[in-house]
């Protein structure tokens, strides 16, 4: 889609036949809720979810899984790398995060492959190396070693089935790790993500992108993510609900796990977990 922002598509008059596919869709949503209502008492049934909320949207590091389980073997192995093929003092990982954030702030709006790929071959050039094919093949390394090690958080993958027998799920990220490595592909019938769409946390608009890629009014879709200004402050902007995710248990009304989602859709959200 390139760097354009998303914008909401202007309402068009809808066709006798646009009508009725709407509510065979309407229809269809219907009975799939009605019929997960009437599972909610077996063991391996559907929880009920409301409207009208009627998709959900995830983000992806340290929500679904744990960003540092990846990141910091995979970090380390690229200094490695860098440290063999330079020669001369260690490549720390604390350098390599530095020089990161100094590219990152002459790159804005690019992805984050993208910046860390730059942020390599700046570190070479630095230490008098000017060979693109040595940041490519650090680059890869570290994409391949972060895929390895990126560990799903426990509930991850049984809340998101219970969850998408129900509604349909979208993730809305700015990372850029692979859903097939995390045993994720075909869980998502939206993917959205900052280098594919040149929308960047915390602009609404990647979150209204979402939305319509759904095809659905943001306000029937609620996000869920870690991050206070990215995920809820900038999803609610965009006129979506939003709930924040503290694993740590500081924020009051926020919720610790993804294992009470499914309990605050059906039953209706806590003061300040929901807006």
């Amino acid at each position: 889609m390139g760097s354009q922002t998303a914008q909401p598509q202007t309402a068009q008059p809808q066709s006798e036949q646009s009508r009725t596919e709407q509510s065979r869709t309407e229809q269809s949503r219907t009975e799939r809720l009605q019929t997960a209502q009437s599972q909610t008492e077996q063991p391996d049934g559907v929880l009920f979810m409301p409207l009208p909320i009627a998709a959900l949207s995830f983000d992806g590091d340290d929500t679904l899984w744990d960003f540092g389980s990846g990141f910091e073997p995979a970090i380390g192995h690229a200094a490695r790398l860098l440290s063999e093929a330079l020669g001369g003092p260690a490549v720390t990982a604390d350098w390599l995060n530095a020089v990161r954030e100094e590219v990152a702030r002459r790159m804005p709006g690019a992805g984050f492959g993208a910046i860390r790929l730059a942020a390599f071959a700046e570190c070479a050039r630095r230490r008098g190396c000017d060979r693109p094919a040595l940041a490519e093949d650090v680059y890869r390394a570290f994409v391949a070693v972060r895929a390895e090690h990126t560990a799903l958080y426990p509930e991850t993958v049984e809340v998101l089935r219970l969850l998408a027998a129900t509604l349909p799920l979208a993730l809305t990220t700015n990372g850029n790790i692979e859903l097939g490595a995390l045993g994720l592909d075909g869980v998502f019938t939206v993917v959205t993500r900052a280098a594919e769409c040149g929308i960047h946390k915390p602009d609404p608009a990647i979150y209204l992108l979402t939305a319509e890629r759904l095809g659905l009014p943001p306000e029937q879709v609620m996000h869920i993510g870690d991050h206070p200004v990215e995920d809820v402050d900038a999803a609610r902007a965009a006129g979506l609900a939003a709930v924040l995710l503290d694993r740590t248990g500081r924020t009051p009304g926020a919720l610790r796990s993804l294992v009470g989602l499914p309990a605050l859709l059906a039953e209706g959200s806590p003061a300040g977990a929901v807006s």
